[in-house]
């Protein structure tokens, strides 16, 4: 009788220990779904038809190159688009926000232009035309950015500087690039960049976790360790601030008072990690979020050119 009872209870404990392993997969597996692709890459082309218009008039007076940037990580060759300007002062290297590709940033492309810049700009992982999986808030995209950065000194800067500009999400895959290896960039410029990756996690994965009714703890061990174990990097990796705390390299930082996407407090946060004096932020109160080089060119442009100058 107590053998058979000893039985039964081994049978429920290994059934129950089953169903555990089997709900923390279940759980990580989707937190992992959903924070690799908060945005899909085939809604990112959809959002192409926002600005196509101005991309081609762009286009049709630039005559930029496409251009195929291999990449170390040997997942999808990063796809790009690059403008030459004769007797250029250097490169920009631009990164796209999320739901956004290289042809969104017309705007950008023409403020470092009109300032003497060649410019370079590229999809992201998971957006546009680079097929490459995952969206990862910077950490794998960091590791495409200094493949663009490489091909960028190797084969588009014949003297000058090289300047990596970022905005929203796209600012926290250029901060983190910076931190990962700032030998061939001269100068960061971050525009309202997203901030720690795993407070967007926490805000997305909360409404789920109260439906479930599972604690938001659970959740997120259970996405960490998956994340953990699928790609190799921790939710702590996903945090801009951190990466700049031993950077050399001058960086410039504009963000707004009225942003509700990545509030102000974010551009301090990550302002005030960085060790040395030679950084600045802009605060506007009269643009949203990523608005101030759209609605102000020359006020935007007028602003990077001090600057460089001073630095």
């Amino acid at each position: 009788m107590k053998k058979a009872l000893k039985i039964i209870v081994s049978i429920i404990l290994l059934i129950a220990f089953v169903g555990i392993i089997g709900l923390s997969f279940y759980t990580g597996l989707s937190v992992f779904q959903g924070m690799t692709n908060f945005i899909s890459r085939e809604k990112s082309l959809e959002n192409q038809s926002y600005y196509i218009d101005e991309y081609k008039a762009f286009a049709s007076k630039y005559n930029p190159i496409d251009v195929m940037v291999p990449s170390s990580q040997n997942d999808c060759d990063i796809p790009a688009v690059y403008v030459e300007k004769a007797d250029s002062k250097g490169v920009a290297v631009l990164i796209h926000g999320m739901g956004g590709t290289r042809k969104s940033l017309v705007h950008m492309m023409q403020s470092f232009l009109d300032l003497g810049y060649s410019v370079i700009a590229y999809d992201q992982r998971n957006a546009g035309e680079n097929t490459a999986p995952y969206s990862t808030f910077g950490v794998l995209e960091s590791i495409d950015a200094l493949d663009v950065v490489k091909y960028a000194h190797e084969n588009l800067l014949n003297s000058g500087k090289l300047i990596l500009w970022g905005e929203s999400y796209g600012g926290a895959t250029a901060a983190i690039a910076m931190g990962r290896d700032e030998s061939n960039i001269d100068y960061l410029i971050l525009e309202c960049p997203v901030g720690k990756g795993l407070d967007m996690i926490k805000t997305v994965s909360k409404e789920y976790a109260d439906e479930a009714g599972i604690p938001l703890s659970y959740m997120l061990f259970c996405g960490e360790l998956y994340t953990r174990l699928k790609l190799g990097f921790n939710f702590k990796d996903m945090d801009p601030a951190m990466w700049l705390k031993s950077t050399s390299k001058p960086v410039l930082i504009s963000n707004s008072s009225i942003d509700t996407i990545t509030p102000a407090y974010i551009g301090t946060e990550i302002y005030e990690a960085i060790s040395h004096d030679r950084k600045q932020i802009v605060t506007s109160n009269q643009y949203n979020h990523t608005e101030f080089p759209i609605k102000d060119p020359k006020g935007y442009q007028q602003m990077v050119k001090e600057f460089i100058d001073a630095y």
